[in-house]
């Protein structure tokens, strides 16, 4: 092909694409209807909880438009759960990763590994997550989180922004939510507490799917 019919072909095709992206980017999404996340049982296996709020400051930082901060005992232990749900992340509004914030506010990653949790759901029988072991000092904190993305439960943030984009395009959403649970541990009950976790994780997923939709 002539260099100047080059040319034309490149700029013809770049004029496409961009108007497709721009296309893409200012469609409004595709209504999903959902409940509220302060809805989530406050009663999970025995244990009661308590609801907390983040100050302005760090809800900013975060860019949700709803989320949950929840303290769950059974009088003995306590375990954090933490969902951060974003309505359309096309607008640059994305979860923030453990993997990053929990180094960032002191703690050393000393495990990390995917494990699968069993839970009982019309879509899924069983689920992938993070499991990550933190230290700061002599606590250790047990982290199992994942990314509640449009039906899926996906441990891979990668994997999950390839997932967003195709979403994007072919169902016309971008919503979505970081999913987390946590509990405080030590060097000898760290294995004791990694089992109770994924068990609650079990018990509480079921109502995940109200709250963050598939």
């Amino acid at each position: 092909m002539p260099p100047k019919r080059s040319l034309v072909a490149a700029a013809v095709a770049v004029a496409l694409v961009s108007g497709y992206v721009n296309l893409f980017l200012n469609r409004s999404q595709a209504a999903v209807r959902r409940d509220p996340i302060s809805s989530f049982p406050k009663t999970v296996s025995g244990f009661e909880s308590t609801d907390q709020r983040f100050p302005n400051s760090i809800l900013e930082n975060l860019g949700v438009d709803d989320y949950l901060v929840r303290r769950y005992t059974d009088g003995k232990e306590v375990i954090w759960l933490y969902i951060g749900y974003y309505r359309n992340q096309k607008e640059g509004s994305v979860p923030h990763s453990p993997r990053n914030c929990y180094p960032g506010s002191g703690f050393t990653p000393l495990r990390r590994d995917v494990v699968a949790i069993k839970v009982a759901t019309p879509n899924l029988r069983e689920i992938r997550a993070n499991r990550y072991v933190f230290a700061k000092g002599q606590d250790r904190e047990v982290v199992i989180y994942w990314y509640q993305s449009r039906g899926r439960a996906i441990a891979n943030e990668y994997m999950e922004k390839v997932c967003l984009i195709t979403d994007a395009i072919f169902r016309n959403r971008s919503d979505g939510a970081l999913v987390r649970f946590s509990m405080r541990a030590s060097a000898a009950t760290e294995k004791s507490a990694m089992k109770r976790l994924e068990d609650f994780v079990s018990a509480a997923y079921p109502a995940i799917p109200r709250v963050v939709p598939d």
